[in-house]
């Protein structure tokens, strides 16, 4: 049996070599008391703390520095609780995107990324996901609407379960977050009496000095916390505290980070001494956990590069982009109406469409994000029809000319049309079954109790009836919208040459206005037509239209890797602001390419660095849980018209995504670099071999980020689904894919796209360590079973906090399925590993009463 990478962190006396000897014999019995002791142990309640953006590196080494008046830590409760009391994950990684929408969905639900940014834009009718968007949801909440946040709400339609839902309404006592069910908002008006009423001199204070409100509402839900849990039948705590990550964001010296920490030190303490004060102390779990590290260096400023502008240039492709928050919001007066659903910027540089910005946007950019950005681009081909549709308005055209325009817009459209239909029909297909279940939605609203008792409202059932009005809402504001973008795709599609009148159409009848249309592929995105070339129409010597020398193009790889400054004054920060960029290639583009034994089970993930500077990341057993990854060296990828994908196979040098083959910090089982790099391994030897290295499990994120998932509540192959529910849940699988980008933009080191206001502190969003490496942290009462001074060495990822939760609490099965009464709730077998240093090497939570539902 192979030792966990478990090792105690307190002092140990000096031992002579004899005892060492004796040691080693019963290292062994000692490992499997250990084990017998977490397997006997026994979690009942769980008290979660979330901090967001907390580098697990800046903890240990404010813990590990003494003050000087006292001899004591700098982070005093750290040391006590988790260093001296508890066990720490030292090798704690994102999996994916550094990003806190998706990685706390992670965290929260255990599942792979559903929800890939913090804002996602729904390309066919424009739609936005705001998930970090707090005010209109609160908003929404006074007037008794929305009930959860929209990030649950997708969650919840995709039918993966938050940790929380193990739990009873009345038995969990979650925190404003991300991730959030039901608001409390008794808790403002408390946090309101608490500052203002209760004290009568921090309010002269704070109107001669100014209003601090940035800890207010934090502060009332650690008191409401503090005080529940003297509740034995509560037996789940949340908390989230954004503090650390906006002082970091701000600034980058130690004093002020040093300053947030204690803060949160400061809250580790109470919430501690509150649980051992408690009934259930010694049965009770205290975990602090981060979604993410940040950037950031006290020697360098971050500096940040506007994509906006770059794309609004005639050289970007003169596009009129839509984007989710204002740019430089901070110096905006519009930018404090927090309701606006998209923001346009309107460029003067268009080709062909100046003036229409509010109609016809062609990119929508979602660089909320900092160091990394999405990028929708307008599908290619409507851009194409369009430009060729004004041309055949105009009047003054010669008979041959219009003849041309006209061939060329319907050979256009041809080389689409059966695709383009295929899909536009199945959504039909969808929308139908949507237009039957919002029926049935109809009559469930009106059947749902109007008064509700305090045990109702306890229990959660008030919230549920919401729900069941929300869902309604949304679905019929979701059918006009689609129904909107099918009907004119349709009458587009539908077009005859031989009735075709472009002076009895409008253009708005045939493109749909503020929508993309279909994704691009990489050969559109090499071949962008953003107008017509300065020569204008060209024609062949056969009467027909020069489509090559006719239209101006940009190839957006090329572009973005480009880019370069020329005032960065700073050392060790390049003047190139993005490293790579990277998008999805469908297996069945890239498989006919690849030879026998790297032929992919799955979509691959191709990063351009550079004409010569490629890579593809191949992935295989996905379905069956068994993940297996290759990373492929190339250079020169191209995509023809009709979808043929060529490149060629490099050998390995420095310099190539991801940089792994010159890491120092590169640790393989042994032999060749360049042998085993060019392996099929599992994402957990990639992690091991890779967490260390400048880019950690960068290959593993990308992976994560820009493939799909199936998601285990939807799957329309399960049996006894009627034929609606398919529909249904094809049309969600439909939903997340129309808000997968064109492009990944990822950042160079210390660059960031955060156009609010350039955090000059640091950011997150990259796949850097310093980003990826986060803070997990456990202690327990003295019967939960939780390792004492220990420090876990094994590298794991966020995938792995839910599933050891639930075993710790006895609700995991030792494959890693639910027990019986937590899979009644919704819950699917969980892909990531369960760290076995805490829950125990064989734990088995079959044998042990169900903690969560049973209360």
């Amino acid at each position: 049996m192979k030792l966990p990478k478990l090792t105690n962190t307190q002092d140990q006396p000096r031992i002579c070599q004899c005892r060492l000897v004796r040691l080693a014999v019963l290292l062994p019995l000692l490992f499997l008391c250990a084990v017998t002791a977490n397997v006997s142990g026994q979690t009942k309640r769980v008290v979660i703390i979330k901090v967001d953006g907390l580098p697990h590196d800046t903890v240990d080494r404010f813990v590990r520095e003494r003050d000087p008046r006292t001899g004591k830590s700098l982070l005093p409760w750290f040391d006590y609780v988790f260093y001296q009391n508890g066990t720490r994950v030292a090798n704690f990684y994102v999996r994916g995107i550094t990003l806190s929408g998706p990685s706390w969905s992670e965290i929260d639900t255990g599942q792979h990324l559903q929800i890939k940014g913090n804002a996602e834009f729904d390309r066919a009718i424009a739609f936005t996901y705001d998930y970090l968007n707090i005010l209109p949801y609160y908003a929404k909440q006074f007037v008794q609407w929305d009930v959860d946040m929209p990030g649950t709400e997708v969650l919840d339609s995709l039918g993966i379960r938050l940790l929380m839902d193990a739990y009873d309404d009345n038995a969990r006592l979650p925190s404003h977050q991300i991730y959030q069910r039901g608001a409390r908002l008794r808790t403002f008006q408390r946090a309101g009496q608490e500052r203002f009423l209760k004290h009568p001199k921090q309010l002269f204070d704070d109107l001669s000095l100014g209003l601090d409100m940035r800890n207010l509402v934090t502060d009332e839900l650690e008191r409401e916390l503090i005080e529940k849990l003297q509740d034995p039948r509560i037996r789940y705590f949340d908390l989230m505290t954004g503090s650390f990550d906006h002082m970091a964001h701000a600034t980058n010296d130690r004093d002020s980070h040093l300053a947030a920490l204690q803060e949160i030190d400061g809250i580790v303490g109470r919430v501690w001494t509150a649980i051992q004060k408690s009934e259930m102390g010694p049965e009770t779990t205290l975990v602090l956990v981060s979604d993410h590290g940040i950037n950031s260096d006290e020697r360098v400023y971050s500096q940040g590069f506007n994509l906006v502008k770059l794309l609004g240039r005639s050289d970007g492709g003169g596009h009129h982009v839509v984007t989710r928050r204002r740019p430089l919001l901070d110096y905006s007066i519009k930018g404090v109406y927090p309701f606006a659903q998209l923001i346009t910027t309107t460029t003067s540089q268009s080709y062909y469409l100046k003036g229409q910005s509010t109609d016809y946007p062609t990119a929508l950019l979602d660089f909320d994000g900092n160091e990394r950005a999405g990028l929708h681009l307008r599908n290619n081909k409507l851009n194409v029809l369009q430009v060729l549709f004004q041309q055949l308005q105009r009047k003054k055209i010669s008979p041959q000319l219009r003849s041309a325009l006209t061939d060329s817009f319907f050979s256009t459209l041809g080389e689409s049309r059966r695709r383009w239909l295929d899909q536009i029909d199945q959504l039909d297909e969808e929308l139908l079954a949507l237009r039957r279940a919002i029926e049935k939605q109809r009559v469930l609203v009106k059947l749902q109790p109007k008064k509700f008792t305090a045990e109702d409202r306890e229990m959660g059932r008030d919230d549920q009836a919401r729900r069941v009005a929300t869902q309604l809402r949304q679905w019929i504001e979701l059918e006009q919208r689609y129904s909107a973008y099918v009907h004119i795709m349709r009458n587009l599609l539908t077009l005859e040459r031989a009735t075709f009148d472009p002076s009895r159409i409008r253009i708005e009848d045939i493109i749909p206005k503020r929508s993309m249309g279909a994704n691009n592929t990489i050969y559109d995105l090499q071949n962008y037509v953003v107008g017509l070339a300065p020569v204008g129409l060209v024609l062949r010597s056969d009467g027909s239209l020069d489509l090559e020398h006719s239209f101006l193009r940009v190839n957006y790889f090329q572009l973005f890797q480009n880019q370069s400054v020329r005032n960065n004054v700073q050392d060790g920060v390049s003047n190139h602001p993005i490293d790579f960029t990277a998008v999805r290639v469908p297996r069945d583009s890239i498989a006919p390419a690849l030879s026998e034994d790297l032929k992919p089970a799955d979509d691959a993930v191709w990063i351009y660095g550079g004409p010569d500077r490629q890579a593809l990341i191949l992935a295989r057993g996905e379905s069956e849980g068994r993940l297996m990854l290759r990373y492929l060296p190339i250079a020169n990828l191209s995509q023809d018209a009709d979808g043929k994908v060529h490149f060629e196979q490099i050998d390995w040098k420095p310099g190539l995504p991801l940089r792994m083959f010159e890491d120092s910090a590169l640790n393989i089982p042994g032999g060749s670099r360049e042998a085993w790099l060019s392996g099929w391994h599992s994402d957990t030897e990639w992690l091991r071999a890779l967490h260390r290295t400048q880019y950690s499990n960068g290959l593993i994120g990308l992976h994560e980020e820009l493939t799909n998932f199936p998601s285990p509540g939807i799957d329309s192959s399960t049996s006894g689904l009627t034929d609606d529910e398919r529909l249904l849940a094809r049309f969600r699988v439909r939903q997340r894919r129309l808000v997968e980008t064109d492009l990944f933009i990822e950042a160079n080191d210390h660059w960031n796209f955060d156009l609010r206001g350039f955090n000059p502190g640091g950011n997150h969003g990259s796949f850097l360590r310093i980003s990826t490496h986060s803070t997990l942290m456990f202690a327990g009462g003295k019967n939960t079973g939780i390792m004492r001074g220990a420090l876990v060495e094994e590298p794991y990822d966020n995938l792995s906090v839910t599933p050891t939760i639930l075993a710790l609490t006895g609700n995991l099965k030792n494959d890693n399925e639910p027990t019986e009464e937590l899979a009644k709730r919704g819950f699917r077998k969980f892909p990531g590993r369960v760290i076995v240093e805490i829950a125990g090497k064989d734990f088995n939570p079959r044998s042990t009463t169900t903690a969560a539902a049973s209360h």
